[in-house]
């Protein structure tokens, strides 16, 4: 009996090394868990308008559309070329891939028309958790300057230009290393396209026939716009210096973002153009009191003659504060120059060298930021002869 408990006990142990010696199964396999989501990035994108180009005067309005990637409250802000607030407009979107639309009827922040001038928008973003995105077209878009060829139709009294996008266009005619004579455009916006400016050739005093001088220039300068600019036209009651300086001098600018290196284009850090939007110096050029004057009534000039130079005083003070010089040509021929302007100013016409006959007389006003303007007036110089 002890016999038999120990062979069945041998049995069973053999068994049992025999059962875990033999083959296990392998374990079942299963994929690896998929990486998380990437979150989305709350982003603006999608941005455009409806127009370029509209008449607030005439009740026209220009939509403005975009898209943002989350649930967020936006603001749209309008600015002015000088980067000044004009308008905020408020906008709660309803969903992640919704299309946002916002209407601007080219009014400010208490409901006055805008002035004639290209307007750009920024537009600010926040997501329910406190995230904030932003699109801003002035660092990403603009300063991009360029020469476009210009020509002349002197029978329609027409100048022609493209231009590759919206810009603002300055076009001057002068003497070739003498005076200006004529500004046509004074850093105006366009629309990208083809252009024709009116011009009769004459000079700003419409004294001098500019095409028959053989030594005349025309140049057309063009800095880009940032995208999606609006141009407004139509005011008739007020410009945009009268605006910027007597009815809504002091409003908040917008907030300096950094421009990437990539789109400085190599115009610098600070906008090209608004150095240069203040006035036009404007101004007049007068003669003696009780000088005579020909049958053709030219003004007859002698010896050393004193004339005056006096700013317009709509643009009088904002000029001088500028600074300014006065550059004299006579027969478009550097005469001299008065680095320190003021008005009214006289300086002598000395005509002792002239020969007898007609003259010209051409005076440049030049500010410091580079705004000029020009005056002529043609004279018969009589000097008696030693």
């Amino acid at each position: 009996m002890h016999f038999v408990k120990n062979r069945i006990l041998r049995i069973l142990f053999l068994l049992i090394i025999s059962g875990c010696a033999a083959p296990q199964p392998e374990p079942e396999k299963f994929p690896p868990p998929p990486p998380p989501p990437e979150p989305i990035p709350f982003e603006i994108s999608e941005v455009s308008i409806d127009r370029k180009r509209f008449d607030p005067s005439k009740g026209e309005d220009v939509t403005l559309s975009y898209r943002v990637s989350r649930p967020a409250k936006s603001m749209i802000k309008i600015f002015d070329p000088e980067m000044k607030l004009v308008r905020e407009l408020f906008l709660e979107n309803p969903g992640e891939l919704e299309s946002n639309y916002v209407r601007w009827d080219g009014r400010d922040l208490v409901g006055r028309t805008v002035p004639d001038e290209a307007y750009f928008f920024t537009i600010e973003a926040s997501d329910f958790h406190g995230n904030f995105t932003f699109y801003d077209p002035t660092v990403i878009s603009g300063r991009e300057a360029f020469s476009p060829e210009a020509r002349f139709d002197s029978g329609r009294h027409l100048l022609s230009y493209q231009l590759e996008r919206d810009s603002r266009v300055n076009i001057r005619v002068g003497i070739s290393g003498g005076p200006l004579l004529k500004i046509v455009l004074n850093w105006s916006p366009r629309t990208s396209g083809h252009h024709e400016e009116e011009w009769d050739g004459m000079d700003e005093s419409d004294v001098i026939d500019v095409l028959n001088e053989r030594a005349y220039r025309l140049s057309v300068e063009t800095v880009g716009l940032p995208e999606n600019s609006i141009i407004a036209k139509g005011n008739a009651d007020y410009d945009y210096f009268e605006y910027k300086t007597e009815i809504a001098p002091d409003r908040p600018k917008k907030p300096e973002r950094p421009r990437p290196k990539a789109k400085t284009l190599g115009l610098g850090p600070d906008p090209m153009v608004p150095r240069r939007m203040g006035p036009e110096p404007k101004f007049r050029l007068v003669l003696p009191s009780g000088i005579k004057r020909t049958e053709d009534g030219l003004p007859i000039v002698g010896g050393k003659t004193p004339i005056r130079v006096i700013l317009d005083e709509k643009v009088k003070r904002y000029i001088t504060e500028e600074r300014y010089e006065i550059v004299v040509f006579v027969d478009f021929e550097f005469v001299t120059e008065m680095e320190e302007g003021f008005s009214p100013i006289t300086f002598l016409w000395d005509t002792r060298k002239l020969d007898n006959g007609e003259h010209i007389l051409t005076v440049n006003v030049v500010t410091l930021s580079g705004r000029v303007s020009s005056g002529s007036l043609r004279a018969v110089v009589q000097n008696r002869l030693e």
